[in-house]
């Protein structure tokens, strides 16, 4: 029987198994996994190999990228601006960053970036990794690329965009990278161990290796085939790929870090007695902001940098918001239960391998693995209700 470290609450023991199944069918590689309640931690778990020659455990504090999840850590530095008072989300992003406007892109809000709905999902070029290392060749990018869309017309999803955009928007309003507005006023204040752009030496020691999928078995839509080609793929165990801050996909943390985040959300933007968001902000970034078909998801319904439930895509319970990421990471938050759960495997898998009945929606794309996961955390936030 696999070994599973760490501790779990009998209420939810359905997740241990789940998590020892997938150990035990080789789903998994190495993965920890994360659930508080009301903010205090019921499960904490973690398994397998850390390295792709399996001869390292995954330990208690191994770190794992855990790519588009990233992107709710990059969603809540822009609530804390906007609850401050320091950006408007539906004035233009050029009035901050003037830059920004060049090629038709002076009316883009920060809502519609969050929303999806910006217009400039990709670069409209190929970036190598040379070019992503280094933040400020990507914001000239970024400047100086055009439309694909215009703002607020279409739905699809900014999946390399949005975290530079957002992340210079943070700089350019509170003075400070992206990078370290996030290590200051997020991860020491709630000792959570997440990270962008890793440089010390102990740190990237404790990044496990990713067991990569078969990309060419991916679900995609044309636009989604497009978006993907854009960015260069890149060892991620290499140094100076560590140590890209790159805010949408590039996030280096485990489940107990994300959870500890995430449950600072769940409970209303306050967590051990110390406010980071107010209620009223939270409640309208997690309220429906748009429903409507995605060029590269299909059918989604979102609120500010978060998904939310719905009959193409369904949460784990009605009230959950969420995010995830490529290979099957994620966060799920439920205000009504108390629950918040994460997820970081470091084995990624890209859809189930079977082709789409019908056009691509999100259940395809990141496959049944991730799908059994909000089954049973639906299940499981049902039996506590």
């Amino acid at each position: 029987m696999t070994e599973l470290h760490g501790s779990c609450d009998e209420r939810f023991r359905p997740l241990e198994l789940l998590m020892r199944a997938n150990q035990e069918s080789g789903l998994d590689e190495g993965a920890s996994l994360a659930v508080t309640l009301n903010g205090r931690p019921v499960v904490d778990l973690w398994a397998g190999f850390a390295n792709t020659a399996r001869t390292v455990e995954w330990s208690r504090d191994t770190l794992v990228c855990v790519f588009s999840t990233s992107k709710i850590m990059v969603t809540i530095p822009i609530l804390m601006l906007w609850d401050q008072g320091l950006i408007d989300l539906d004035a233009p992003i050029c009035r901050y960053w003037p830059e920004f406007g060049r090629n038709g892109k002076a009316t883009i809000t920060t809502r519609q970036v969050m929303t999806h709905t910006a217009g400039l999902p990709g670069f409209g070029r190929a970036i190598s990794a040379a070019e992503l290392h280094h933040w400020n060749t990507m914001i000239e990018i970024i400047e100086n690329a055009e439309l694909w869309y215009e703002p607020g017309t279409i739905s699809c999803y900014h999946a390399s965009t949005y975290g530079f955009i957002l992340g210079e928007l943070v700089q350019r309003i509170s003075g400070r990278p992206f990078a370290r507005y996030f290590a200051d006023e997020l991860a020491r204040p709630l000792d959570a161990d997440f990270h962008f752009g890793i440089t010390d030496a102990g740190d990237r020691a404790r990044v496990a290796g990713l067991f990569w999928p078969d990309l060419s078995t991916a679900v995609l839509s044309p636009t989604g085939q497009r978006l993907s080609s854009e960015v260069e793929i890149e060892d991620l165990s290499l140094p100076a790929a560590m140590a890209t801050v790159s805010p949408g996909g590039r996030g280096f943390g485990n489940a107990r870090s994300m959870a500890r985040i995430g449950s600072m959300l769940t409970l209303g933007g306050e967590l051990d007695g110390r406010r980071y968001l107010s209620s009223e902000t939270v409640r309208e970034a997690t309220r429906e902001q748009l429903y409507a078909e995605d060029l590269m998801f299909g059918p989604m319904r979102r609120g500010l940098g978060f998904g939310l439930d719905s009959k193409e895509f369904p949460a784990p319970t009605p009230t959950t918001f969420h995010w995830g990421g490529f290979g099957g990471s994620f966060i799920t938050m439920d205000s009504e239960s108390g629950i918040t759960c994460a997820y970081a495997p470091n084995r990624l898998l890209s859809g189930d391998g079977r082709p789409p009945t019908s056009e691509p929606v999100m259940g395809q794309i990141v496959g049944d693995r991730f799908n059994e996961w909000w089954r049973t955390i639906g299940d499981v936030s049902r039996a506590l209700s």
